[in-house]
């Protein structure tokens, strides 16, 4: 390592995740004062309160709620909390799902992974819920910088169906490489 020219070091560590980065900035002074800085910062994001009606025919029915900005680096945890309900009678299919989306060369974004019934499938009363999802979760292991993740929402089809959703909030953790 130290015979490698520092212009090289940096290059090999652009094709690297956080961690390695950081775990080589730990086995010399020299990779300590030559490698870049790896940050770890929390964001916060939000989602418009909706009350929507699914359709009168089919089951299934998602729709866009709304996509999270481009991530500035990898994912570690995403929190997520909500006071939602669905219509209040008969059957219940209302949920909230998510999924890590990737920018394409061709100009529409590659879905990566999804997390299905972020909160499960909504109550017929108004009720708190709060996920924690780590890099157990594909969408969190799978995420790098240059990604985003796009909220979707379901109030389900067949007639009668509703969801209403107040106080959607998301509390990203994400490691970023300075340089």
């Amino acid at each position: 390592m130290e015979l490698l020219d520092e212009l090289v070091l940096r290059h090999i560590t652009s094709f690297l995740d956080p961690k390695d980065i950081v775990c080589l900035h730990r086995t010399c002074r020299r990779m300590h004062t030559m490698l870049p800085e790896v940050v770890v910062t929390e964001y916060q994001w939000k989602g418009e309160n909706f009350h929507i009606f699914g359709p009168r025919g089919g089951h299934w029915a998602p729709e866009h709620y709304f996509d999270g900005p481009v991530l500035p680096g990898n994912a570690i945890k995403l929190e997520s909390s909500v006071l939602w309900e669905d219509q209040g009678f008969g059957n219940r299919k209302g949920e909230l799902f998510v999924h890590l989306m990737r920018p394409s060369r061709t100009g529409k974004p590659l879905q990566i992974a999804e997390h299905r019934q972020l909160f499960g499938i909504a109550e017929h009363y108004e009720k708190k819920a709060h996920k924690v999802l780590g890099k157990e979760d594909p969408i969190i292991a799978k995420s790098r910088k240059g990604d985003f993740y796009r909220f979707m929402r379901n109030a389900g089809g067949g007639g009668g169906h509703q969801l209403k959703v107040k106080n959607f909030r998301v509390k990203a953790t994400l490691c970023e490489v300075k340089n």
